[in-house]
């Protein structure tokens, strides 16, 4: 059985991307200006080699993991895990 809902008419779904996708790029623009304003707060202080080092690699291991997951994801779905784990209309048998 197919549990999703069915497929909005042809146009009523770009107004709510539409939102969704401004709203994401607001929300960027947002942590991207409060980014640089702590940074520009933090005055004379400087990040070390060892700390712009730390800064790249805690960002890649982020973006990654992330990625990953989302792989993950995708795999799961893809290929049926998600239906397994569900049971499907069986009862569980003791």
């Amino acid at each position: 059985m197919n549990d999703m809902p069915p497929a909005p008419a042809s146009g009523s779904g770009r107004s709510g991307r539409n939102v969704v996708a401004a709203a994401a790029v607001i929300s960027a623009l947002a942590l991207l200006a409060i980014g640089i304003y702590a940074w520009q707060a933090l005055g004379t202080s400087a990040l070390t080699m060892h700390g712009y080092i730390a800064l790249v690699l805690g960002t890649i291991g982020t973006v990654g993991l992330g990625v990953g997951l989302m792989v993950l994801i995708f795999y799961s779905h893809r290929h049926g895990y998600d239906e397994r784990v569900g049971g499907g209309d069986k009862p569980p048998e003791r």
